[in-house]
């Protein structure tokens, strides 16, 4: 039991005049462990709880226009899911049901081995032969450019991938021409990974992300550069394209994490200007349109765990529904 006087503004009561103001109150921290919460007896209640939201909810009307604007009148072509892909792949539908987002990562497990890594960027290459590239029928437009921290024989730094050969050379001269643009060492040949700058860079990727500490003490964290301008000169619709594919990306790291024993989580807030400025980007050709991070979680125990689809009728849980 903590007893705190002078509090009463912390819980939202109206002190009654009549109230001495250094009248305690009791309040009981929960630990975890089954408790019964008390109203304490040796005080009487005065004033009514003040509702929480109260304040009144801003307009974004920008949000409606934008999806006014973005409307796409073209309609692409339906592709169904491979079968001999959805065969080649067992395990895929229990760590789909087993995917969640990290809240906090351990800086001190975080380390991720070299061959891993590797594997996790190359899910990520356009590609008919694995999935879900090979139902993506648009355009490639988003390159990840990775804060890398604590990944085996791998420098810390800045490294940046290109999904594609084309975006090598415009990746290249939209950045800092000091940039390194070397291979890592042991990089497999098809993967399109180079080296930018080696540094430690968990500050830089924490103050980007926000100040959040998720950008910093995972294995590595990213940004997702989108060809910005040549994809919009094709219509305002592109631009809905361009976060499809970012969340395409995103929830290819989620399962390649939950594979490799470690946990991801987007980033949705983070200071573009300031990603393009320690890129060296000068106009909108790229533009940094959401974030990623992968590490070892800290799982909150406090927090209750409930089976996947469990909101759903148990007819519709059964791993074959998915």
């Amino acid at each position: 039991m903590l007893i705190l006087p002078h509090c009463w503004g912390w819980i939202g009561l109206k002190i009654s005049p009549m109230q001495k103001p250094n009248t305690p109150i009791c309040l009981r921290i929960h630990t975890g462990a089954a408790s019964t919460f008390h109203l304490p007896t040796v005080t009487q209640w005065y004033g009514k709880a003040n509702p929480l939201g109260g304040l009144p909810k801003h307009n974004w009307s920008i949000i409606d226009a934008v999806t006014t604007a973005t409307v796409s009148l073209r309609r692409g072509e339906w592709h169904s899911l491979s079968s001999s892909l959805a065969a080649a792949q067992p395990d895929l539908i229990p760590l789909i049901r087993q995917r969640r987002s990290a809240q906090a990562f351990s800086g001190k497990t975080s380390s991720l081995p070299r061959d891993t890594f590797f594997k996790m960027l190359e899910a990520l290459l356009p590609s008919a032969a694995q999935m879900p590239w090979d139902v993506w029928n648009l355009p490639t437009r988003l390159h990840p450019v990775l804060f890398v921290h604590r990944v085996e024989d791998i420098p810390p730094g800045l490294y940046a991938l290109s999904r594609t050969a084309a975006a090598v050379t415009t990746l290249r001269s939209a950045m800092n021409p000091d940039f390194l643009w070397q291979k890592p060492e042991g990089c497999p040949a098809n993967l399109p990974l180079f080296h930018l700058l080696e540094a430690d860079a968990r500050e830089a990727a924490r103050t980007l992300s926000c100040h959040q500490d998720i950008a910093s003490t995972s294995s590595f964290s990213l940004g997702m550069l989108a060809e910005f301008d040549s994809g919009l000169t094709e219509g305002a619709h592109v631009y809905r394209h361009l976060y499809w594919e970012t969340g395409l990306i995103g929830q290819v790291l989620y399962l390649q994490a939950e594979a490799a024993g470690v946990r991801g989580t987007g980033i949705g807030c983070f200071f573009d200007d300031s990603v393009h400025e320690v890129l060296g980007l000068r106009d909108t050709q790229f533009q940094s349109l959401y974030h990623f991070t992968v590490g070892s979680p800290v799982v909150d125990t406090r927090l209750e765990m409930l089976p996947p689809y469990s909101h759903l009728p148990e007819e519709r849980q059964a791993p074959e529904q998915l």
